[in-house]
């Protein structure tokens, strides 16, 4: 097996894995959503900048360019959406509904950039927004609703930061989310009470904020330049399956019926269509390589 493929499949796997503590981490923290959503915006921009001045030293960290402030605006609006939703609604429900993303991603890039979007990746839009809607039924009457609605304004805001940053791929947009971590931290000190931690809180949210985040962010951002972009889709899967079942196993928390069975669609769905693309990817390279003669 190619050693670089290999390398960056372990390390896109353990970065999703690493994150799939994070909802587990936002419910031991026992603050409210904003409380929590300042340090976690300002020890997010602190390690972003600490990376960033290892990473591309001569990069500079802040710009008003339209591209960076919309990367930055997104990323804070994904981030807010996050947390409140894992606070409002079950975890389950959050992860189902944000794994849709990278095919959120793909029905955007066909409105706004005009890219092409192959037929299998519609069917497998259609099929993951019934899947989502699955998940959503039981919520129109209850207070998850609310929680519901923010994962899916979550998934779309994330969707969009993928594709603004797509736009410009000649750049590294790393530094805008220190930019969103401060924008965090601002908005979140005026609502929110960050002082009030105590106790065990802080060492959840340094363990969070300067260890699971950053080297989770550090590997997923690494790992997949040496794997097809279908097979980082599939990875992320993981994210989706792990992220409940560490809330089962620490607080006892069981995804209801609608959660498993619409995340059942959209999980299948998506491990489906990253095969097809994974295999017309294979296809395309076996086709390319040349046939030395003997």
């Amino acid at each position: 097996m190619n050693t670089e493929y290999l390398k960056g499949f372990l390390l896109t796997a353990l970065g999703v894995i690493i994150l799939s503590f994070d909802a587990l981490m936002i419910r031991l923290i026992e603050v409210d959503s904003f409380s929590l959503l300042f340090w976690r915006g300002l020890l997010l921009s602190l390690m972003v900048t600490l990376w960033c001045r290892f990473r591309m030293p001569g990069e500079a960290l802040f710009s008003r360019d339209p591209a960076f402030l919309r990367s930055a605006f997104l990323f804070f609006s994904s981030s807010t959406c996050f947390v409140c939703a894992i606070n409002l609604t079950s975890v389950a429900n959050v992860l189902v509904i944000i794994s849709a993303t990278p095919l959120f991603s793909a029905l955007l890039a066909r409105l706004v950039l005009k890219e092409k979007t192959p037929p299998v990746t519609l069917a497998a839009i259609v099929i993951s927004i019934l899947g989502i809607a699955w998940v959503l039924k039981d919520s129109w009457q209850s207070p998850d609703l609310k929680g519901d609605l923010l994962a899916l304004l979550c998934g779309l805001s994330l969707a969009a930061k993928f594709v603004n940053d797509r736009a410009v791929n000649h750049r590294n947009m790393s530094p805008a989310l220190i930019s969103a971590g401060l924008l965090t931290a601002v908005v979140s000190y005026a609502i929110g009470q960050p002082m009030t931690l105590s106790g065990n809180d802080w060492g959840w949210m340094l363990l969070l904020c300067m260890i699971i985040l950053p080297v989770s962010f550090i590997l997923i951002t690494t790992g997949p330049m040496r794997i097809p972009a279908a097979e980082v889709g599939m990875l992320m899967l993981l994210e989706t399956a792990m992220g409940p079942l560490w809330i089962w196993i620490w607080l006892a928390e069981v995804p209801n019926r609608s959660a498993l069975e619409g995340g059942a669609v959209v999980v299948g769905t998506l491990l489906i269509h990253g095969l097809i693309q994974w295999r017309k990817n294979h296809n395309k390279r076996v086709r390319k390589t040349p046939v030395t003669g003997s």
